[in-house]
């Protein structure tokens, strides 16, 4: 008569076969039993958190997003155009998964603001940890760069003539304007290009960027602790 395992020892089983190879149940260790310091228990400690996860509302709501989004910016009205409406109108909660996806990338902003003059207020800023401040300021940068080329997709009237004086004002740099008001247009004027370009920035490089700021943002934390504020 076979004897069946419980499912406890099968799970045992194959936590301990996946640990041989890679330090999983260590690695959750570390991130799940450190002590934290009495001083981080304010609340202003807390905005570093909200942002991750401010972050992975946006991630994993903008993948949804981008299984019903056509970019493409041909015709009028263009595809782009039509998929946001189909979102909001058709698809099962699409009207809230998109609102959840655009109030979140405001509400990012203003935390990532409120954290960085935490950091600064409280002096953890200066060394050891002026690399992460760094690395930190690029990833103000990179959500901000997000915001904005997130905003034309929708490709209505407010989006297209928005980013259009966006391009300008880039473009009007001094030596370096020509470089920067092609690469942003995507071709000789705003249009179907534009939008490609923009969405590639955006559900491409720029979230993949994102993630591999904060893995690095992360490892810093994890190697110098968190600062006492002065």
């Amino acid at each position: 008569m076979a004897i069946i395992p419980h499912p406890r020892d099968i799970q045992v089983a194959v936590v301990d076969w996946f640990d041989d190879r890679f330090p999983f149940t260590r690695a959750v260790d570390e991130a799940l039993y450190q002590r934290v310091p009495n001083f981080a228990n304010a609340f202003y400690y807390c905005f570093g958190g909200m942002v991750f996860i401010l972050i992975v509302f946006q991630l994993v709501t903008g993948m949804f997003l981008a299984f019903y989004y056509v970019p493409d910016g041909a015709g009028n009205p263009a595809p782009a155009y039509e998929s946001v409406k189909f979102i909001m109108s058709d698809v099962y909660l699409g009207w809230l998964i998109r609102g959840v996806h655009f109030w979140a990338a405001q509400l990012l902003i203003i935390m990532v603001l409120l954290h960085m003059a935490r950091v600064y207020w409280t002096g953890s800023y200066r060394a050891p940890r002026e690399l992460n401040w760094m690395v930190g300021s690029i990833m103000l940068l990179s959500i901000l760069l997000l915001a904005l080329t997130g905003y034309l997709l929708p490709w209505d009237t407010k989006a297209f003539w928005a980013t259009e004086v966006t391009i300008k004002i880039g473009g009007s740099a001094s030596l370096i304007g020509g470089f920067i008001k092609e690469f942003l247009q995507g071709g000789p004027a705003l249009g179907a290009g534009t939008l490609q370009r923009w969405f590639a920035l955006h559900v491409f490089l720029l979230p993949a960027l994102i993630v591999l700021l904060m893995f690095v943002h992360f490892r810093l934390i994890r190697a110098h602790g968190i600062s006492e504020p002065l």
